[in-house]
């Protein structure tokens, strides 16, 4: 035995030992899509977009803002000391060999070594696997450890004395990728842009809808009062 239903254009049939399912609605902000009228649905859109991307809208605004006044943004951040100033006291002259040996009893394995000035002091430079640099500084056997967005000093001990961010980079990475670092590549930033792109499209539509709709109306309006007055006229 079965029984048969209709409902908004559906027929439902149960056999015995068959329910019936209905296929799972998809919801926003608590209603059904095909329900939705176009207006609303993009209004719902707009304002999601909107909540999403603020983060990074007000992050492209103070990292566009330092890209035309840098030392005015510079100056807000807090600004770190890794001179020499902050040396421990001591210290021993090195040589390429000896300060190879003390770089990499706290770094581990490095790269080819090479002779440079790092903050006017004479150092013997490094890179380890990630690209890092590694100083040590030939006078006293200080350590400078430089990955792009940090500066950090250390003693010969491995004692870690001071650290100072480099915000220039941490503020450029930040507008061209919407992150930090290289490790997400750039679809955070492509999303974000994206986002951004739509969210402007809805915002576009939902400002010039409701005044198009108004101007039909008034069309409709004036064309139906036209036609009664000839009406009455006749």
């Amino acid at each position: 035995m079965s029984t048969t239903c209709k409902k908004d254009r559906e027929i439902c049939r149960q056999a015995a030992g068959t329910p019936y399912r209905k296929k799972p609605a998809i919801l926003i902000a608590g209603a059904k899509v095909r329900d939705m009228p176009i207006e609303r649905l993009l209004r719902t859109l707009h304002s999601w977009l909107g909540l999403f991307i603020l983060p990074w809208v007000i992050m492209a605004g103070l990292t566009g803002l330092y890209m035309n006044h840098e030392s005015l943004v510079l100056s807000v951040f807090p600004q770190g000391d890794v001179s020499a100033s902050q040396f421990s006291p001591g210290g021993t002259q090195q040589t390429d060999a000896s300060a190879r040996a003390l770089a990499e009893g706290l770094f581990g394995p490095l790269g080819n070594a090479r002779s440079k000035e790092f903050l006017g002091r004479p150092v013997v430079a490094f890179k380890d696997a990630d690209g890092k640099s590694v100083m040590v500084d030939v006078a006293t056997g200080h350590i400078w450890t430089n990955d792009r967005y940090v500066v950090t000093l250390y003693a010969p001990t491995g004692e870690q004395l001071a650290s100072d961010r480099n915000w220039g980079r941490t503020l450029s990475s930040l507008h061209q990728r919407g992150w930090v670092g290289t490790v997400l590549g750039v679809w955070l930033a492509d999303i974000t842009a994206t986002a951004l792109m739509a969210f402007g499209t809805t915002g576009l539509f939902l400002f010039f809808a409701p005044r198009f709709r108004r101007w039909k109306n008034r069309r409709a309006r004036l064309a139906y009062q036209r036609q009664a007055a000839k009406s009455a006229g006749t």
